[in-house]
């Protein structure tokens, strides 16, 4: 078995049992907002400096093969790390990807291949309009219940998270207020192609 391979078996098995662990510590009063903690969002490597909380994937629109995953990175350390990839155990692409207005006023995507700065004390947002992970070409039967994201930066750490599927209603943030809003799911088709 390879080391990515293996990595992919333990890091959902750690992560499950972290997950229940805090879970029966929660109140009723927990929110399903934000149902991943600090401690769920560190590597099992020594850097423990960088942190992803918060994450969570949308759940494809009906017909479509494309989601996006979000959460918020936060950087702990005295050093700027860069998040260069993704990774999900899921058949498909995974890609950085960033929305950008062109001249035009039209909302579009592109893969951010340099990656997301991440500044020493400082942490970058990846929301719905504006910057996050991208997958495409999936099996939307898979994007259910809580799948591992794996978010990759330029030192070689790798941080595994949690991340719940959430539905499109009420979830989409300043996608909603985008005027193609529906066309990014499009886009996404054609650049598939």
């Amino acid at each position: 078995m390879t080391k990515k391979r293996a990595k992919f078996f333990i890091a959902p098995i750690a992560a499950a049992a972290l997950t229940f662990s805090l879970a029966a510590c929660g109140s009723d009063s927990d929110s399903s907002a934000d149902t991943t903690s600090e401690e769920d969002a560190t590597s099992d490597t020594a850097d423990a400096d960088v942190t992803v909380t918060g994450a969570w994937i949308r759940e494809p629109a009906e017909g479509q093969t494309v989601s996006a995953a979000y959460g918020v990175i936060a950087n702990n350390g005295d050093e700027d790390v860069t998040l260069v990839d993704a990774s999900a155990p899921i058949e498909g692409t995974v890609e950085i990807h960033e929305t950008i207005m062109d001249d035009d006023g039209t909302m579009t995507m592109q893969e951010r291949t340099e990656g997301f700065l991440v500044p020493a004390g400082g942490e970058i947002t990846l929301a719905p309009g504006g910057s996050h992970v991208m997958i495409m070409g999936i099996e939307p039967t898979e994007i259910v219940g809580t799948i591992e994201v794996t978010f990759i930066f330029d030192s070689g750490l790798e941080v595994v998270v949690p991340a719940e599927v959430r539905a499109l209603d009420g979830e989409m943030g300043d996608m909603d207020d985008m005027d193609d809003g529906d066309k990014d799911d499009a886009d996404m088709e054609e650049m598939e192609s």
